[in-house]
């Protein structure tokens, strides 16, 4: 078995410290439009995967929950995301729950085998919101809801957290008509409107790691300085196998100490950012915590403090398998790890596509900051690798200037919830001040939250803290309080 991909390790982790996702048999909705642009959008069709639950659905009048589903395939070991959502909201409101694989992902393939020139036309974030819209709208269908203003309407309220939380601030935003009200945990809005300076993000996963364990920012950055200096006095491919546990068959492209460098650097401070969003609750049981204190060790060296780390992207392989950097490349032609997203992309398909969308609509400035090496961001950087990658240029500010959202009050936005762990390196990206009590945009941050950790976990325990239990019941009577107002709406 390869080595976890940084997309999967991460899920992974997080799920392990979050609670887990409820595995749920899959549906299929076939009558997809490939291109909802087209001059007749039924003509063509591609079969969308998606997974539901009528467990506490008490019928027509009653709210629907629409889970946006994200960067990745939705396999049904891990079916409906968030137990928050389809147990403790779905049961309290009687609601249905929907989930659709985002198009390009999984099993959700409307062109087989695409072209750059497919992927320009129908891998948009827009495409993406028209499929939630028309699946929902078909559902309502099916369920018997009535239209607006009658006692049979089914409210629907969309859901995500990250990339799909953005996605749910932006069904609301586009399709006031369609969506009632939304729920945007951890949603980096700020990010895709190129409002947020490239240093905040590796800044803040610094900071969590220190507050994770004191000193732990510091070795970081003090091990990376030791693994450059290294460079300076032997090949790449010597500190690989002489200090380094890589394997040999290193990726061509990387062909000099600089980027040998770069693309070590990416998997480090990567990984980093995986552990920071599964930071919860933030104590010395995290899987950051335990990285930190193998780093900390005054007894380490640089070299095994790497290897440390990557023993832990390489936990499926034999014990003192070496690390084969092969395992962090997305697919396709030309794949690198230093890709569209400097907080990593993933790898196989999933990667593939996800490098695709941030060269495209969904750029992030994000510098590799002085903790993790130090690294420069440029949008001529990005330019660069697109073009070599995708044949495209990226186009940082065309969602935003379109859609309005870099400047929201702008907007006719009403009912959105945004949610933020303010230990999330996300968060510097995120809304975090409530914009109107009187257009009800509203933000709620949790200073022991990671990402998203109000929507990944369900009923309030004993591992919960106390903000994000107090948030939970803060986020149950607004979503009431809404409910209520939409039904009595003409």
């Amino acid at each position: 078995m390869s080595p976890l991909s940084p997309l999967s390790f991460f899920f992974l982790i997080v799920l392990l410290a979050v609670g887990q996702s409820t595995p749920t048999d899959p549906s299929y909705y076939e009558a997809q439009a490939v291109n909802h642009f087209s001059s007749d959008p039924s003509s063509t069709t591609y079969t969308q995967r998606f997974y539901e639950s009528s467990k506490y659905f008490s019928g027509p009048g009653h709210p629907i929950f629409l889970v946006m589903g994200g960067e990745g395939a939705i396999e049904p070991s891990t079916g409906l995301f968030y137990p928050f959502i389809n147990e403790v909201l779905a049961s309290k409101f009687g609601a249905y729950v929907i989930q659709p694989e985002h198009r390009f992902y999984g099993e959700s393939i409307p062109v087989v085998n695409a072209t750059n020139d497919d992927l320009q036309l129908l891998m948009t974030p827009e495409q993406a919101l028209h499929d939630a819209v028309a699946l929902v709208n078909s559902l309502r269908d099916t369920l018997g809801c009535t239209a607006k203003g009658t006692p049979t309407y089914c409210p629907v309220i969309s859901v995500g957290g990250s990339y799909p939380g953005f996605l749910s601030f932006s069904m609301r935003l586009l399709f006031p008509q369609h969506i009632d009200a939304s729920y945007a945990a951890s949603a980096p809005v700020k990010f895709y409107a190129q409002q947020v300076d490239g240093q905040e993000y590796y800044d803040l996963i610094a900071k969590s790691a220190e507050r994770s364990l004191s000193g732990c920012a510091k070795s970081i950055q003090s091990a990376l300085s030791d693994f450059k200096a290294s460079l300076a006095e032997q090949t790449y491919q010597e500190v690989a196998s002489g200090l380094l546990n890589i394997c040999p068959s290193i990726p061509s492209y990387i062909d000099d100490n600089e980027k040998f460098y770069h693309e070590v650097q990416m998997v480090i401070a990567y990984t980093f950012a995986g552990l920071n969003m599964a930071n919860y609750p933030p104590n010395d049981e995290t899987e950051l915590y335990e990285v930190c204190e193998s780093w900390t060790d005054p007894d380490s060296d640089w070299a095994a403090k790497l290897n440390f780390l990557f023993e832990t992207l390489n936990e499926d392989e034999d014990e003192g398998a070496c690390f084969d950097l092969h395992s962090q490349l997305p697919a396709g032609d030309k794949g690198t790890i230093s890709s569209g997203d400097w907080s990593g992309v993933g790898t196989g398909p999933d990667g593939k596509m996800w490098d695709y969308q941030t060269c495209s609509l969904l750029v992030e400035r994000i510098d590799i900051t002085e903790t993790f090496g130090d690294r420069k961001w440029t949008l001529d950087w990005l330019n660069n690798h697109c073009q070599e990658r995708f044949e495209i240029s990226p186009s940082p500010s065309l969602l935003a200037s379109t859609w309005g959202f870099d400047d929201i009050l702008s907007t006719t936005l009403s009912r959105t919830l945004f949610t933020n762990g303010l230990n999330d390196g996300w968060s510097v990206g995120s809304i975090t001040e409530t914009l109107s009590e009187e257009r009800q945009l509203i933000a709620m941050n949790f200073p022991n939250g990671a990402h998203h950790s109000d929507l990944s976990h369900s009923d309030p325990g004993p591992n919960d803290t106390e903000d994000i239990q107090e948030g939970h019941e803060k986020i149950a009577a607004l979503i009431g309080e809404w409910l209520i107002e939409i039904m009595e709406e003409e």
